[in-house]
C-alpha cells in the first residue's frame, strides 16, 4: 500500500475543490443570462405599457389604476392562459398558478395590475428555474464530490472497493436539510427572495408612477433592483456550492474512516484574513463544524478540506468494505473507476485483493504495559499478550514494528497469536500446531523444537535492547525484523510446498522443512542479488552492502536483509527478489 506525503493530498483536493466550485460558477453564469433576460422583458413590457397608456411619455397614477376595456382584457386572458400552460409545463409555482386562475376570471383589472402580472411572471419563471438549476447543481456538486473524494483517496492507496450508488431520496434528504444558524435551506431563500424582489418591483412601479417617472427612470430602477437580486442569487450559489462541496467530502472522510482533516486556504490577494489564518490547521474528523472548523467560512469562500495522514496513519475504511477489493493503478482514470467501483460495471482487468492486504495499522504509542497489551489485541490480530517484564517503550517497539512487517508483508498479517514474556519475547504462529504436533509428529523426525522453527518465532527481544544482545543501528525494529524475516521464508517455502497449517501430508512437510532448514530461498535470493549487483562473497563486499551477520549463514542473509531500517543496495536488491518470488508462490505470477 501506497503512502502519499502530505503535499500530494492539498494538491489532490484543492483541484478537487476548485472543479467543484467551478460547477458552481458555470451554474451562476447560466443565471447572470436568465437575469438579464426577465429584466429585458420586464423592460419591454414597461416600455409597451408607457406606449399604450402614457400621455407625453407620463401616466397619472388615476390613469394606471383605470380599468381594462373589453378587448384590452381579453388580450390579457389570452396572455394568462400562456402563463398558466407554460406553469404547468414546466412546475412552476403552483400557488402562482392559481393566482393567475384567479386573475383569468376576473371580470375587472386595472392598467396596473395588468402589468404587474406580467411583471410577476418573469420573476416567477425565473426563480423556479433558480431553484430547479441550484437543486440540480447542488445535488451534481455533492454527489460528484463524494465519489470524486473517495476515488482521490482509493487511488491514492492504490485500493479500490465498491461504493454505494445515491438515489434520490438520499440526494434529496441531503440537500434539503438546512445547515445555518438560521434553520433556512437554499429553496427558502429562494423563495424569501423571489418574495422580496416581487414586492420590491411593484412597489417600485407604483411609485415611479406616483412620482410621474419617465419609462426610462422607472426601468433603470427596477433594473438596478434586478441586478442586487442577482448579486445575491451569486452570493447564495457560491456559498451553497461551498458548504456542499465541503459537506461532500465532509461524508466521504467519515464514511471511509479518515479520523483527521486539514485546512487548506487559497493564498492570493483575495483571501480573507479568516482563512489566512486557519491554513494548515489540522482538526479531529468529531470536531467538523461548518464556519467555525471548516468551510464556508463567510461567502464566496474557497477554502478546502484535505483528507490528513501522518507516518503513523494510513487508509482505514476497507476494514468496512463489503466484497472485494482490487489493486487501483495511479494511471487509472475517474471515468473508468467510477464505472467500476460506482456504477457496478465489469472490474475485467483489475487485480483482485485480500483485505489484508491493504489494511493499515495506526500505531499510537501506549502510556502503560497494559495498554500495550491491548493493542497488540485489538490491532494486531493476537489472542494472547503478555508484556510481563519488559519496559513499555520496548514493548511500543514491538507493537510497532511488528505492524509496520505487518503492512509490508501482508501475508503475516494476524499470523502471530501468542507473545508471551520473562524479560524476552516468545512468539508463536497461528493456529494449526495442534493437528501437526497431534497427528503428524509421530511420523516425523522432527523435535517440538524443530516445530518451533518451522511454524513461530522464538526469542525476539531482549528486555532493555541491550549489550547482552546483538542490536542493530535501529534497535527493537531491526531485531523484531531479523527474526520475522526468518516467518517470512518458512511460510513462503511452505507455500511453496503446498503446506499450510492444516496440510496432513508427512512427505509435503517434510520436503518444506528440508528445504527450509537448508536455506533454500535464501541461498537463492542471495545467488541472484550477488550476481545482479556484480558483488563477490568477500569480505571486501561484505561490510558495505550488508552486515556480516547475513553472511554467517544462508539461514540468515535473507532475514538480514528483510531486518535493514534503511537499507544498502544488497538489502534493497533482496528485498526485491523477494517480493518478486512471493508474488509468483503466493499469486500464480508468471513474471
Amino acid at each position: 500500500m501506497v503512502m502519499r506525503n502530505r503535499d500530494y493530498w492539498r494538491k489532490r483536493f484543492e483541484l478537487l475543490e476548485e472543479a467543484q466550485l467551478k460547477k458552481g460558477l458555470d451554474y451562476y453564469n447560466d443565471l447572470e443570462r436568465e437575469y438579464k433576460k426577465a429584466s429585458e422583458t420586464i423592460e419591454q413590457q414597461i416600455t409597451a405599457w408607457y406606449n399604450r397608456f402614457a400621455k407625453n411619455n407620463q401616466i397619472s397614477f388615476a390613469e394606471a389604476k383605470q380599468l381594462l376595456n373589453s378587448s384590452e382584457l381579453d388580450e390579457l386572458r389570452w396572455t394568462v392562459q400562456e402563463y398558466i400552460k407554460y406553469g404547468k409545463q414546466n412546475a412552476v409555482n403552483g400557488q402562482w398558478i392559481k393566482q393567475l386562475e384567479n386573475a383569468s376570471a376576473k371580470v375587472h383589472i386595472s392598467r396596473l395590475e395588468a402589468l404587474k402580472l406580467q411583471m410577476q411572471q418573469q420573476v416567477e419563471v425565473l426563480y423556479g428555474n433558480q431553484l430547479d438549476g441550484l437543486d440540480k447543481t447542488m445535488r451534481n456538486i455533492y454527489s460528484e464530490g463524494y465519489y470524486h473524494s473517495a476515488y482521490e483517496i482509493q487511488r491514492g492507496f492504490n485500493v479500490g472497493y465498491d461504493l454505494h450508488r445515491f438515489n434520490n431520496q438520499q440526494l434529496s434528504a441531503v440537500i434539503s436539510k438546512p445547515w445555518t444558524p438560521d434553520g433556512k435551506n437554499f429553496s427558502d431563500r429562494i423563495w424569501q427572495s423571489k418574495d422580496q424582489l416581487i414586492n420590491t418591483l411593484h412597489t417600485e412601479l407604483t411609485q415611479s408612477i406616483i412620482r410621474g417617472d419617465a419609462p426610462d427612470k422607472a426601468i433603470k430602477t427596477i433594473a438596478q433592483k434586478f441586478n442586487t437580486s442577482k448579486n445575491n442569487a451569486g452570493r447564495l450559489v457560491i456559498t451553497e456550492s461551498a458548504f456542499f462541496a465541503s459537506a461532500s467530502q465532509r461524508d466521504c472522510f467519515s464514511d471511509l474512516d479518515v479520523e483527521r482533516y486539514e485546512i487548506v486556504a487559497t493564498l492570493d490577494s483575495h483571501t480573507s484574513p479568516l482563512c489566512q489564518s486557519l491554513d494548515g490547521k489540522i482538526f479531529e474528523m468529531k470536531d467538523y463544524k461548518v464556519g467555525l472548523t471548516a468551510p464556508p467560512f463567510h461567502c464566496w469562500c474557497r477554502t478546502v478540506t484535505v483528507p490528513y495522514f501522518d507516518d503513523n496513519t494510513g487508509f482505514r475504511a476497507a476494514r468496512n468494505a463489503e466484497g472485494k477489493i482490487y489493486y487501483v493503478p495511479d494511471s487509472m482514470k475517474y471515468p473508468e473507476w467510477k464505472k467500476s467501483f460506482v456504477d457496478g460495471e465489469s472490474k475485467a482487468g483489475l487485480k483482485e485483493m485480500a483485505k489484508a492486504d491493504i489494511l493499515k495499522v495506526d500505531f499510537i504509542p501506549a502510556k502503560s504495559i497494559r495498554e500495550a497489551e491491548q493493542y497488540a489485541v485489538d490491532n494486531l490480530g493476537f489472542s494472547n499478550v503478555s508484556y510481563k517484564d519488559i519496559d513499555v517503550d520496548v514493548a511500543n517497539g514491538v507493537n510497532e514494528s511488528i505492524g509496520e512487517f505487518y503492512e509490508e508483508y501482508p501475508v503475516l498479517n494476524g499470523f502471530i497469536q501468542n507473545l508471551e514474556t520473562n524479560g524476552r519475547i516468545k512468539a508463536t504462529a497461528s493456529a494449526g500446531m495442534n493437528v501437526i504436533e497431534g497427528k503428524i509428529l509421530p511420523k516425523l523426525m522432527l523435535s517440538k523444537r524443530d516445530l518451533s522453527d518451522l511454524t513461530g518465532v522464538r526469542t525476539l527481544i531482549d528486555k532493555a535492547v541491550s549489550n547482552q544482545w546483538w542490536t542493530p543501528k535501529d534497535g527493537a525494529a531491526g531485531i523484531i525484523k531479523h527474526e520475522l524475516g526468518h516467518m517470512l521464508e518458512y511460510v513462503t517455502t511452505m507455500k511453496k510446498y503446498g503446506v499450510d497449517l492444516g496440510t496432513t501430508d508427512v512427505s509435503l512437510i517434510n520436503s518444506a522443512f528440508r528445504a527450509i532448514k537448508n536455506g533454500e530461498l535464501s541461498s537463492k535470493i542471495k545467488s541472484e542479488a550477488l550476481k545482479n549487483l556484480k558483488l563477490v562473497n568477500n569480505k571486501d563486499t561484505i561490510t558495505e552492502n550488508l552486515s556480516g551477520y547475513g553472511f554467517t549463514s544462508s539461514l540468515e542473509f535473507l532475514a538480514e536483509a528483510v531486518s535493514e531500517h534503511n537499507p544498502r543496495p544488497l538489502a534493497q536488491e533482496v528485498v526485491k527478489l523477494l517480493k518478486e518470488e512471493m508474488e509468483r508462490i503466493f499469486n500464480g505470477s508468471s513474471t
